[in-house]
């Protein structure tokens, strides 16, 4: 199985690569027919452009009517994926309770998604006495906890988010600590936490100190834990890993892992409650004259009494979704011990962050008109929850053009728009009961540069509220989305993902109308973002159950629709959690599209195929990729070549750098080392993909010098004979010789793999391939 070898080689040497994706069009011609005055690659064409600056979704607003911008490049497949990992609508913070208070800090776990960034480094921050201190009622298993951790230095724990998981690990790196309070946090603005500590153990950990990592819904494997443990043996440190149960794989194969649940609610109620209640104590003395009792220790523990015995919020306490909320309603009963009927107070915990959307975006009837915030406050506002966990330019930028679109819907003149939008005070503008509170309690320090909701679920009653108090501003709100999916720029992916997910989650309050309005439109582009777009609208709107059969439905009909782009935007759509949901349906479906002539300058059917690998049906999509590879048709074995060049760089682990998960794929399975020759040769005489496969080899082979890579130095120099025949001999010995050892000369795969080519033998560990 060694592919066609009747395609033209590319005939460019640089190792530069170029850009990985192209806006799907008109069928491309074979590479064999194409005239030899044009660009290694359709791509190739825009990487000159690439460099400009590009006008943002404000100068695209105010462009003359008529006129129409250049098409918007679409992103490489990692940098897609990067921002769809880490810009979906979810919340990516690890919080530690502060106890008494009901609040929390948040530490931030952040990652950029620009890629060619170095990782930002470890920040270590000394968690403060009041959170340390902070009441905590004990877990299930948190005696074993303690103990796991004394002994083996590292303890994860994967618990749902709203656990108090951070609280638990706090408690318990206080019981291993010393000095017994000796705890902080570490946190990373970009890169993988995790390994963050991993790679600069010595410089942060120090003996006796405890220390809290919140991986969120990274991955973490057992290998990663392991090396994590020695360390903090080594250096005498005591970490605690804290995220989903989704981040840690196979938890009842290791010791280092414990799952987390929540503690009682209504222990937690009467716990916090009573600490509130004394310290309400010691400031309720009533004036004599006014005739009212004296709060003393009798009557709040009467109250205490009568509260926890009320069926009423013994129910409640049933909707807490997290233990902060709990430890919210404790305060708000605090704050009412002298009211006879609770009915409101309760009422008001179950809609707390309603009511204060409403009140942030001036909704609430009991505001005079002066206190209503202005349409430009209500703008950034809305962009501030929007775009929560983004960085501030984003915030900016977007909350400028929204101010443009909404203010001459409330009658404000141009003079006064230009007036109003030199307002940019981000702390003049957004409220503090919006905005998370400082990064720690101890430094008072937060990240300046990223919106921080006080509450992740806050962004989602923003959101109704605004759909549903501006009714005027419907369509406007959705031109200003659309508006900042056509903006440019670097980081313009993450805006396009939020946005994405932002009109999903709209389908929810009106299905039919965002659809017709909005993702439909996107569906039917003639911009690949924008059919991208519309394929994760669909995916958000389908995490609501309800939506999840009319969303298959919207699918199928573009599937089987006669316009290539709404069958563009299908297979687009099979690359999300819509196509996990049916795998090997999804990939019937990208195989039928694949073989269309319309979309073959498409990168949609690669791109949703190597997502799914990526999200754990790796032998599915393998035997898919073999059927393609060996078909007679025109179109699929250019599509799998771009499938594998999408995955190139992909690893089967976080903690196992320069091992490309193909490789280790073909490592012990002959059908799969067969199926990566296959694609490594049409991917290298394909004249669309020559120069990203060159580059991309040239990447594979030094990698291997690593430590533990034997086994992929040996599969290489075993492979090279059988990818490396006429015509890509000389080539491939022009590389090794000219390009890749004068940059990596010390680099033993290298030398390698040349002597194999040269000598023509198969290296060790495999036999003869036919």
């Amino acid at each position: 199985m060694t592919g066609r070898d009747g395609e033209a080689p590319g005939t460019g040497v640089s190792d530069a690569p170029p850009p990985e994706s192209v806006e799907p069009g008109p069928a491309e011609p074979p590479p064999d027919e194409r005239p030899a005055s044009a660009p290694e690659s359709a791509e190739s064409a825009d990487e000159g452009t690439q460099h400009a600056r590009e006008p943002n979704a404000a100068e695209t607003a105010q462009r003359p009517p008529g006129t129409r911008a250049a098409p918007v490049p679409e992103p490489s497949f990692d940098e897609f994926n990067d921002a769809r990992r880490h810009s979906l609508l979810k919340s990516r913070r690890g919080a530690v309770n502060l106890g008494q208070t009901g609040s929390a800090v948040y530490i931030e776990t952040m990652y950029g998604g620009e890629g060619g960034r170095p990782p930002a480094s470890l920040q270590v921050v000394p968690l403060g006495e009041d959170i340390v201190t902070a009441i905590h009622v004990p877990v299930p298993g948190q005696t074993e906890m303690v103990d796991r951790l004394q002994q083996h230095h590292v303890l994860a724990l994967d618990g749902e988010e709203g656990t108090g998981r951070g609280s638990t690990a706090v408690r318990i790196l206080t019981e291993c600590s010393r000095p017994r309070f000796a705890v902080n946090a570490l946190y990373r603005e970009e890169g993988d936490v995790v390994q963050g500590v991993c790679e600069q153990a010595d410089e942060v950990l120090r003996e006796g100190q405890g220390y809290l990592v919140e991986a969120g819904a990274r991955p973490v494997t057992g290998q990663t834990l392991e090396r994590l443990g020695r360390l903090a043996d080594r250096a005498g440190a005591f970490v605690v890993v804290t995220g989903l149960p989704s981040s840690f794989p196979g938890r009842g194969d290791r010791v280092h892992v414990l799952g987390h649940r929540a503690p009682d609610a209504a222990r937690v109620l009467e716990a916090h409650l009573a600490a509130l209640l004394a310290r309400h104590r010691s400031r309720c003395l009533r004036d004599e004259q006014e005739g009212e009792a004296r709060c003393d220790a009798r009557s709040t523990a009467a109250f205490l009494t009568r509260v926890t015995a009320d069926d009423q919020l013994k129910n409640a306490l049933g909707l807490a979704r997290s233990v902060e909320e709990v430890v919210r309603l404790a305060k708000l009963l605090a704050e009412n011990v002298h009211t006879e009927d609770l009915t409101d107070v309760v009422g008001h915990w179950r809609n707390w962050l309603r009511l204060l959307a409403r009140d942030m975006l001036g909704l609430d009837a009991r505001q005079g008109d002066g206190d209503a915030p202005n349409p430009h406050h209500q703008a950034y506002r809305i962009t501030y929850a929007f775009f929560d966990g983004h960085p501030l330019s984003d915030v900016v930028e977007a909350g400028d053009l929204l101010s443009r679109i909404m203010l001459p819907h409330f009658g404000v003149s141009e003079e006064d728009l230009d007036h109003q939008m030199s307002e940019q005070n981000i702390d003049r503008l957004v409220p503090p009961e919006m905005r998370a509170q400082s990064a720690t309690a101890a430094d008072a320090r937060a990240d300046p540069r990223r919106a921080a909701l006080a509450h992740a679920h806050l962004l989602h009653h923003m959101l109704e509220s605004t759909w549903d108090a501006y009714s005027r501003l419907r369509l406007p709100l959705l031109a200003w989305l659309d508006l900042l999916v056509g903006g440019r720029g670097p980081g313009r992916e993450r805006v396009r993902v939020r946005v994405a997910g932002l009109v999903g989650l709209l389908m929810g309050h009106e299905f039919d109308f965002v659809y017709r309005e909005r993702v439909g439109v996107w569906a039917r582009s003639d911009s690949g973002v924008r059919r991208q777009c519309a394929a994760l609208a669909l995916e958000m709107a389908a995490a609501d159950e309800s939506a999840a059969d009319r969303v298959a439905s919207r699918v199928q009909d573009w599937a089987r629709s006669p316009g290539a782009a709404l069958q563009d935007s299908a297979a687009r759509a099979y690359g999300t959690s819509i196509g996990l949901r049916d795998v090997p349906g999804a990939l019937t479906e990208l195989g039928r599209l694949g073989r269309k002539p319309e979309l073959a300058g498409s990168s949609s059917v690669s791109f949703s195929t190597a997502w799914l690998f990526l999200s754990g049906r790796v032998d599915d999509v393998m035997a898919e990729l073999d059927r393609w590879t060996t078909s007679p048709d025109d179109y699929l074995p250019r599509h799998a070549v771009r499938t594998m060049l999408a995955l190139g760089r992909a690893t089967t682990s976080i903690d196992r750098p320069g091992r490309p998960a193909l490789a280790e794929l073909a490592l012990d399975n002959d059908k799969n080392a067969e199926l990566l020759i296959a694609l490594w040769r049409r991917a290298l005489v394909t004249r669309e993909t020559t120069a990203r496969a060159w580059h991309l080899m040239g990447r594979w082979l030094p990698d291997a010098d690593g430590a533990g890579n034997e086994d992929l130095a040996t599969l290489y120099a075993s492979l090279a004979p059988w990818i490396f025949t006429d015509p890509l001999r000389d080539r491939a010995l022009f590389h090794l010789e000219h390009v890749w050892l004068p940059r990596h000369e010390g680099s033993a795969t290298i030398r390698r793999v040349l002597d194999a080519l040269r000598t023509g033998r198969a290296g060790h560990g495999k036999g003869e391939r036919r």
